[in-house]
């Protein structure tokens, strides 16, 4: 809740109300493009901390943050969003030891598709979320490690990347690619 402190303080709420708003229809949009379950579904964000900066253009949560839209789920120490008011530029990055994320398809059998990461970066019109640092995702027992991996959440292809002369290490369960494929 706003407290109101002068008589602008309500000028100031309407403002933030709008701001708020205009985050997480994108945030909505994005995700009911890409994918069909998610329809308009809410957004909630809960953190110990939240501090808005108008002139950056910028809104930040800090402790023990939570993202839930419907089947998609972040955990994460920050998350900074970034063009807040953009439906083309909003950036949603997280940071944490480490960020994690979930993503449950509503298919045939539920796949999950989970990772954690030191930095997760998830761009609203893209439907893009790259894990950096220490980065791994896991798609029943298939597994992929590297420094930076690349989910592309509506087309669901994954790129992974090594980093300083390392590799990237996968497992691989032929039985349960072909489930996934179905």
């Amino acid at each position: 809740m706003i407290q109101c402190i002068s008589p602008r303080s309500t000028k100031a709420k309407c403002v933030l109300i709008s701001i708020l708003i205009t985050l997480l229809s994108p945030l909505s949009m994005a995700q009911e493009i890409s994918n069909p379950t998610i329809n308009n579904q809410p957004i909630s964000i809960d953190a110990d901390n939240q501090q808005i900066d108008l002139q950056k253009n910028t809104i930040t949560f800090t402790g023990n943050v939570v993202i839930i839209q419907d089947s998609l789920k972040i955990k994460a120490n920050t998350v900074v969003i970034t063009d807040m008011q953009s439906k083309d530029n909003q950036i949603m990055t997280a940071y944490g030891t480490p960020v994690y994320f979930e993503q449950t398809y509503q298919n045939n059998d539920k796949q999950t598709i989970t990772g954690h990461a030191d930095q997760l970066v998830y761009q609203v019109k893209q439907n893009s979320v790259t894990l950096t640092g220490h980065a791994e995702l896991f798609q029943q027992d298939n597994h992929i490690v590297s420094n930076k991996i690349v989910y592309d959440v509506e087309q669901q292809k994954i790129q992974a990347q090594p980093g300083n002369g390392n590799r990237v290490k996968t497992t691989i369960v032929p039985n349960q690619v072909k489930e996934i494929q179905r």
